[in-house]
Formats: structure tokens, sequence, C-alpha cells
């Protein structure tokens, strides 16, 4: 098993800075696990808005975890979401989307995702659903490419599954698909993983077919994500 520790605000797929500096291939190319080009957690502040580009051919999940989300694009498309929602979009063409903290008290913080699809010139969607934040010691899926267990289905074999591990318990990870990677991202709360302490914002990417233990030592929000490593465009 090969591991690979990134500690929050530490270069690694996780990124803390703005949206408008990730909107470059070179930036996607150099930090990229697999098919995820990165992943990048956010606070907005009460009233405060950030503009970025989505590329061609690429597909980006948005997960609020605090607070609430209005997004306005170039084709006059609005909307508003909230915590414990996901929105998820594909482009077929660049284009830019505004995203703003319509609250005049309360931070925004969410978690964006940009993923290569499996292949190029899809057809653009647009889906918002809620997601299940709180499954209580046991892994809630939430995204795959095959909308298995009721998930939200993207274009690309990427699973997203989330957790709330309270202190003392312990999951076990499943064995994984050759070629797939495996990255566990610590949102909040503190776990011992692979010999690892992992703390709020840090993630740990994982290659090997091995099985792993995750347990908290305080309450904890996780993120797990299989990634195809290989054989994607």
């Amino acid at each position: 098993m090969k591991i690979s520790l990134h500690r929050a605000g530490k270069r690694g797929i996780s990124d803390k800075d703005s949206f408008i500096r990730h909107d470059d291939a070179n930036h996607c190319e150099q930090n990229r696990f697999g098919a995820l080009c990165f992943l990048n957690e956010t606070e907005i502040e009460p009233l405060g808005s950030c503009e970025f580009h989505l590329h061609r051919d690429t597909e980006i999940i948005t997960i609020v975890t605090q607070g609430s989300l209005e997004h306005k694009d170039m084709d006059g498309s609005h909307g508003v979401i909230g915590a414990g929602h996901i929105q998820y979009m594909s482009a077929e063409n660049n284009f830019r989307l505004l995203e703003h903290n319509p609250s005049p008290i309360e931070k925004t913080e969410l978690l964006q995702l940009w993923i290569i699809p499996r292949q190029k010139n899809s057809i653009p969607r647009y889906e918002q659903r809620s997601c299940d934040m709180d499954r209580f010691n046991r892994w809630a899926l939430i995204i795959s490419g095959n909308g298995r267990k009721n998930s939200l289905q993207i274009e690309q074999d990427v699973s997203i599954r989330v957790s709330h591990l309270f202190m003392g318990h312990t999951l076990v990870s499943d064995p994984m698909k050759p070629g797939y990677g495996r990255l566990l991202f610590v949102l909040d709360g503190e776990v011992n993983a692979c010999g690892h302490i992992l703390k709020r914002r840090d993630e740990l990417q994982i290659l090997g077919d091995e099985t792993f233990e995750i347990t908290a030592n305080r309450d904890a929000h996780l993120f797990l994500f299989d990634v195809p490593m290989a054989h994607f465009e």
C-alpha cells in the first residue's frame, strides 16, 4: 500500500485558495489524483462572492457543508442551495459561473470537485439534490458513475461516500478495484487511518488493494473517494 498524507493548507488535491486561481489546465495536470483534478475546500464570507471558469469537458460538483450558495451562469441560470445539498454540472464548452453567499451574517463553507469525464463531448447536464451528510457510523454513497443506491450519477466511475463517525467507532474500507486510488478527506474532527492522525481538512491518498481501518479520535465528518487512476481522457 502506498500512502501520501497532505495536511490542511499544504500542496495536494485539496486547496483552500480562491476558485479563480484554479481555472487553468496546468493546475489540474500538476495536482490531479487520477480523474480527480482537485478538491477545493472554500469559505465565502457573508455577502461575498467568487467567479471562476468551468472548462470544456469538465464535471464540477459542489457540496455545501454550511450556510447557503447562490449561483448564476452566463446563460442566465440561477439557483440557491443550502447545507447538505449537491450541485452537479457538466460542461461541453467553457463558461463563467458566479458563486455568491446570500447571507449577511453567516459564512458559506463548501467542497468543490473538478472531475475529468470518461469521454469528451458529452451532453451538458445540471442537477441539484440533497445528500445524507449525517449517516452515523457507516458510509452513505452520494455520488457514483452508475447511480446505484440512489446516488447522483456522473459521467465518470468515481464513487464518493460520506459518514459522520462518532468518537471511538471504526469503519473498515472495502477492497479497492484494480486501477483505482482512494482519497480520505476529513471535513472536521479527528481520525486515525493507516497509522496517521488526520484532523480538520487533512487528506490521505491511498494506492493498493489492502483494506484499512478508520477510527474516530473525536466525532468526525468524512469523505471517501474511489477514483480511476488511468484509462480516462
